[in-house]
């Protein structure tokens, strides 16, 4: 059989398909820092959500302070305080590897009137830091999140501002 010599279009479709066989390939290149490889870096908005977590269980341990002084209290807070649970459970699980941190436990009065006063302060910055927050979030999933959680603390705070002392509680949902 006699051969047949390469033609220009051969050998210039040859050349050009090349690169494409070789870029198909899935072989990395070896490491060359001695067979270590660098650890992940962490998702962008890792130090936001810390951020808010902390916000969150700052807030939900001003709830227990207040419920435990001034008992009275328990009933008007517990919606709030299973909206801050479910926040909490849905941002905890956002970084891998972080857990909840604790926060130290307030002081706060025993006359009904007084505690309101504290947690109304503390829902109030929990919304400001929401916000900001949500302002600043480089996922638009992240940001969705932490705009549910602002709304789901400003009607909590509309709540305990519009109803008196002795009112029962508003259901919201978290």
């Amino acid at each position: 059989m006699p051969r047949r010599p390469l033609t220009r279009r051969t050998t210039v479709g040859s050349a050009l398909c090349a690169p494409l066989v070789l870029a198909g390939c899935d072989i990395d290149p070896p490491v060359r820092d001695g067979g270590t490889s660098a650890a992940p870096a962490p998702p962008p908005d890792a130090e936001l959500v810390a951020a808010v977590v902390g916000s969150l269980v700052r807030a939900q341990s001003v709830l227990e302070a207040a419920t435990s002084s001034a008992p009275a209290l328990g009933a008007r807070l517990a919606a709030i305080g299973e909206a801050h649970a479910a926040h909490l459970d849905l941002l905890a699980g956002a970084v891998p590897g972080s857990g909840l941190p604790s926060a130290a436990p307030p002081t706060v009065p025993s006359r009904v009137d007084r505690a309101l006063g504290a947690v109304r302060r503390s829902e109030q910055r929990l919304l400001r830091e929401a916000r900001e927050a949500c302002a600043v979030a480089a996922s638009g999933d992240l940001a969705r999140v932490l705009a549910s959680i602002a709304a789901s603390t400003a009607q909590h705070s509309a709540a305990l501002a519009g109803a008196p002392t002795g009112a029962t509680p508003v259901e919201a949902s978290p």
